[in-house]
Formats: C-alpha cells, sequence, structure tokens
C-alpha cells in the first residue's frame, strides 16, 4: 500500500515535473557550455625511434593541439605540459608511412577534468631508411696564398676520420667531409688552426668536433738577376794601374725567393786577381764570384773580363822617396 501511494506521489503531476526537469537540464547544459573553455598550444613535433630506422623526409616542426576543458583548470596547463611525436619503433623496413600524431600529457595536465584533446595534423607521412653509421676522412679545405715567395707545402688533418650517422642511402654517397675554410692569405711559416667539419643536411648527423688543421709553409725557389755588379781587383803590382776595363757584370743567382729578396752582394761578391800580372797591357782576368752557400750560380755568367794596366806614373814625392831610399 505504501508502494502505490508512493508511486502515485511520483505520477502526481507528472506534466508539471516532466517540465522542470527539461527546464533543470537545460540550465546544466548552459551551465556547463559556459564554464568550458577552449585553448590551442603549439607544441613541438619529435620523432621517437629506437629500432635503427629513421626519417628521410623533413616533417612538420610544430602541431596545433587544442586542448577543451573547464576554464580556470585550463589556465593550469603550460605548454611544456604538452608532448606531441611520431612513433617510427614499429617500423621493421625501408618505406613509406602514415605516421600518427601522438599526445600525451603530464601528471599536472592528465588530472584535469574534463579535459578534451584534439591534435592538428592528426597524421604526418614519412619515408624510413634504416639507419647506419660510417667513417669518412676529413679533407682539410684551405684558401687564400701565402706571402710572396712562400708556397703550401702539405695539409693535414687531425683527427683524419669522422663517424657520420643517417639514412642508408645518404651515407653510402659520402666518402669525405670538408672543413671550413682556414686561410692561408699572407702566411711565411708554418701553422694549425682549428675549425669545425661542414654539415651534409638536415639527417645527416655527426659529433661536432673541432679539427686541428696543420698547414706547412715553404719557401719557393726561383732566380733573381743582379745587374751592374763592381769588380774589385786585388793583388795589382804597386807599379801598375788600371787604365781601362770592361763595365760591371750582370749574372743571375738561384735559390729561395725570400732569401734572394733579402740578398744583396757587397763589393768583394766580383774579384778580379792580378797578382800575375806584372807588365803593362791588356789581360784577359778570370773572375772569382764569392757567391754564398744558399745560392747557386746560375750558367752564362762573365768567367772574365779584359782589363788594360799602364805603367803606374810617378810623382815627384815617390821620385825623392827612391831617391834616398
Amino acid at each position: 500500500m505504501k508502494a502505490k501511494q508512493l508511486f502515485d506521489k511520483l505520477i502526481e503531476n507528472w506534466q508539471v515535473k516532466a517540465v522542470c526537469f527539461v527546464i533543470s537540464l537545460f540550465l546544466y547544459v548552459i551551465y556547463q557550455n559556459q564554464s568550458v573553455d577552449t585553448r590551442v598550444f603549439s607544441v613541438p613535433l619529435t620523432v621517437e625511434a629506437k629500432n635503427g630506422f629513421i626519417s628521410v623526409e623533413p616533417h612538420p616542426r610544430t602541431v596545433a593541439v587544442s586542448a577543451r576543458g573547464k576554464a580556470e583548470e585550463l589556465a593550469q596547463v603550460r605548454d611544456s605540459d604538452l608532448k606531441a611525436y611520431l612513433d617510427l619503433n614499429y617500423v621493421s623496413e625501408d618505406g613509406s608511412y602514415d605516421f600518427p600524431v601522438l599526445v600525451t600529457l603530464s601528471d599536472t595536465a592528465s588530472v584535469l577534468n574534463p579535459l578534451e584533446v584534439k591534435v592538428t595534423p592528426e597524421k604526418v607521412h614519412l619515408k624510413v631508411e634504416e639507419e647506419i653509421t660510417s667513417y669518412v676522412n676529413i679533407i682539410p679545405l684551405v684558401s687564400g696564398n701565402p706571402a710572396t715567395g712562400y708556397s703550401v707545402k702539405n695539409v693535414t688533418a687531425s683527427p683524419d676520420q669522422l663517424a657520420i650517422v643517417g639514412p642508408r642511402s645518404m651515407i653510402e654517397k659520402i666518402t669525405s667531409l670538408k672543413t671550413l675554410n682556414v686561410t692561408t692569405s699572407g702566411a711565411k711559416r708554418s701553422f694549425t688552426s682549428k675549425t669545425k667539419v661542414e654539415q651534409k643536411g638536415l639527417f645527416i648527423k655527426h659529433e661536432d668536433i673541432e679539427v686541428s688543421v696543420t698547414v706547412e709553409i715553404e719557401e719557393e725557389n726561383g732566380a733573381k738577376q743582379y745587374t751592374k755588379l763592381p769588380v774589385k781587383i786585388i793583388n795589382l803590382s804597386p807599379s801598375l794601374e788600371v787604365r781601362a776595363k770592361a763595365k760591371d757584370v750582370a749574372l743571375t743567382l738561384e735559390g729561395s725567393i725570400p732569401q734572394l729578396e733579402a740578398y744583396t752582394p757587397g763589393e768583394d761578391f766580383v774579384i778580379a786577381d792580378a797578382s800575375k800580372i806584372e807588365v803593362p797591357g791588356t789581360f784577359y782576368i778570370d773572375l772569382t764570384y764569392n757567391v754564398p752557400k744558399r745560392f747557386k750560380l746560375q750558367d752564362g755568367y762573365t768567367k772574365n773580363i779584359p782589363i788594360t794596366f799602364v805603367q803606374k806614373q810617378t810623382t815627384e814625392e815617390e821620385k825623392v822617396e827612391v831617391e834616398e831610399e
């Protein structure tokens, strides 16, 4: 009896009660909609691959993550609470695949309720290949010209090899990497300079090391002509004097260009020995050249010159001295 009375009470004025329920539900939905907000985050997109495969195509650097929830709760969510990534770990062979963009929430964001998350784009198409490692030679790159008279003898790099990692199709085409440019402009001596190794692109990776590039500089050999060199006559008899001789001589020396440029022959560089001349006349006297050991006298030099000797005139004072003797 009591149950029937209770049921009668429930259905009493049921039309009015139904209208009240609908109104209450409507008000609840309005309240919920008014208290729910949406925020859009720009989240970096990363790639996770621990199975030996790697992407060979660029992917979007960021994705848009839309989070919907209570405004007061969304206000507590930071960019760092969201992580977007592509999971390549299930790939077992080279090919092209559509990878879903996965989103994870930090512990702080995951406890918010309600929180709806949507990501754009939802998928990313990538081509993937097996990732391999190879050791390649490091080629030192130099430019510029050393100082005049100097040249580059040899260039070496230390270390001379480097490990590179990347997609098989790209790695197999690379046999060497160049260093960044090292200039030799104006160099007069050997030197060592530290520099970096070039980057071969987005998908080729290697350790960011410093390479020591040693440049060996040497002096260049060449020749230089010397003109109007005076001839110094030695061992001339006291009774003779020179009336005439050939003009100053010219010759060419071979050796280090910088040393040749710095060298100036002295007054005793060219010697004519007149020790065998005892009487007046014209004689061909052999020439001696005092060439420093670091140089070589080029063929074609003058071997002798004609010199005219005459009897030396005796002055009155000299006559007196002779008579006194």
